[in-house]
């Protein structure tokens, strides 16, 4: 059997992560969450300096940090950074704010992009992230670029903000994600580029399920047979060296 990789590429707000987790969870395969490696990273400075600013070195350290991510059988993806689970803590609007400044460091993208190659050496994976598909697996078998109206990731986002007790302007919301795409599209590493090679997904109509089935007819008739079994519900991404 065949040992795949799947990369998923999109803006923000897009829906790339649930629903690449929920295709992973279906199909057997294994999900890495790209984002979380570099929040972890932020999250590890942050507990070291208490601050980050456009000073920000990659340090030996940083090189040495052990980074584990475990994909559950209910769908979760946890973290863990020196065996200490950081999964919650890396959602933080600390860390969302300050994520910019290490994402945008070379050698930090650097450390990262072999960490993922090495990870999608242990299994079939599914992975997304903003480059993906561009730079870390440029030969894939499988790559997908979701997109979605402004108004409809607005609308996604201001739904997440309700659920989580949060009265936030709409139009705010809408300035902010704008702002991010432009920034995302002209960071001077990792930005995000839509590959020509890319089957492209436009979610703006489609419902959770309806994406995820989406993403895995794409699959399916891209890579068949899958190996199911090639997804070990265990932690992967041990120490780097």
């Amino acid at each position: 059997m065949k040992r795949i990789i799947v990369a998923v590429d999109g803006p923000a707000g897009t829906g790339k992560s649930s629903v690449s987790r929920q295709a992973a969870l279906e199909m057997g395969l294994r999900y890495i969450d790209s984002g979380a490696v570099y929040r972890s990273i932020t999250w590890y400075v942050l507990q070291r300096d208490k601050k980050m600013n456009g000073e920000f070195r990659f340090t030996n350290d940083i090189a040495e940090l052990t980074i584990e991510q475990e994909f559950l059988r209910d769908g979760c993806c946890k973290t863990f950074v020196n065996k200490i689970e950081v999964s919650d803590f890396i959602r933080d609007e600390t860390i969302t704010k300050n994520i910019g400044i290490l994402s945008d460091n070379r050698d930090v993208r650097d450390f990262v992009n072999r960490l993922l190659r090495r990870w999608s050496r242990e299994g079939s994976v599914i992975m997304d992230g903003r480059d993906i598909a561009s730079v870390v697996f440029p030969h894939a078998d499988v790559k997908i670029y979701l997109d979605a109206s402004i108004e409809t990731r607005t609308q996604r986002r201001m739904k997440e903000y309700r659920e989580m007790g949060k009265n936030v302007d709409e139009n705010v919301v809408k300035k902010e994600i704008i702002q991010r795409d432009e920034q995302d599209r002209n960071r001077p590493f990792g930005a995000l580029i839509r590959s020509d090679d890319a089957v492209y997904v436009d979610t703006s109509l489609l419902s959770r399920e309806e994406a995820v089935e989406r993403m895995k007819e794409i699959i399916q008739r891209t890579v068949s047979p899958i190996d199911s079994g090639l997804c070990r519900m265990r932690p992967y991404g041990q120490r780097y060296p």
